[in-house]
């Protein structure tokens, strides 16, 4: 299945060239329910989830993609307001799981079971469901500058998107993808003109004489409606 994962233009150029992807530690990310999605009312169980919690943050990560790459939200969110990028990867599809969106916070069965582990794994609050999220979890290595690194091995790089914001050339992009034996498509996005969708820019990358053009014809257009 194809699946997509958003991030800064500086981390994808170089996550290309090294083929790796960071894997996200339970601390730093954005969700405070990661891991906490049922209730836990009663004081021993809150207590069990916090050194559960505690105990995965040490030994694992996860490294998260969405089912599309479309979506507004998504490119402000996690790709530097669409200046960054969205990688496209091709992956087997025992090879990530879809995150359930519950509005309620069930009740852990006990004992615990494998389906209930899987529970607090895969389990976030319905609002995030725009995101369409895939995940799994890694054991946490070696850090390598402060992080944990997962290599492109189950992950097949297929596609190279740049945000309608992003400035880094075609070329530079290329030039990250040398060393591929394999083709990969590099696409530029645009924000779509009757939706509030992004978008592929058929017409590709733009040159600087294009950007130039186009600054100039905008001041032209603002003056000519603002001084008629």
């Amino acid at each position: 299945m194809r699946v997509y994962h958003f991030l800064p233009a500086v981390y994808a150029l170089e996550d290309i060239e090294k083929k790796r992807l960071k894997i996200s530690e339970i601390d730093q990310l954005n969700d405070p329910f990661e891991l906490w999605c049922v209730s836990h009312e009663d004081k021993q169980l809150r207590f069990a989830l916090r050194g559960y919690k505690k105990e995965m943050s040490e030994r694992f990560g996860l490294i998260c993609f969405c089912k599309h790459w479309h979506n507004p939200v998504l490119w402000s969110h996690y790709a530097d307001k669409h200046r960054g990028m969205c990688l496209g990867f091709d992956v087997e599809d025992r090879g990530l799981r879809a995150v359930n969106y519950v509005e309620e916070r069930s009740t852990l069965k006990m004992p615990p079971t494998i389906e209930s582990a899987d529970e607090l794994l895969f389990t976030k609050y319905r609002d995030w469901q725009y995101e369409e999220e895939l995940r799994n979890w890694f054991q946490l290595d070696q850090r390598e500058n402060g992080h944990y690194f997962y290599p492109f091995d189950k992950f097949q790089l297929k596609e190279v998107i740049a945000g309608p914001l992003c400035e880094i050339s075609k070329d530079r992009i290329n030039q990250a993808l040398n060393d591929y034996s394999e083709p990969v498509s590099v696409i530029k996005a645009r924000l779509a003109f009757k939706t509030f969708r992004v978008v592929e820019n058929l017409q590709g990358f733009p040159s600087s004489l294009d950007t130039s053009r186009s600054s100039a014809s905008g001041c032209y257009f603002l003056n000519r409606f603002m001084h008629p």
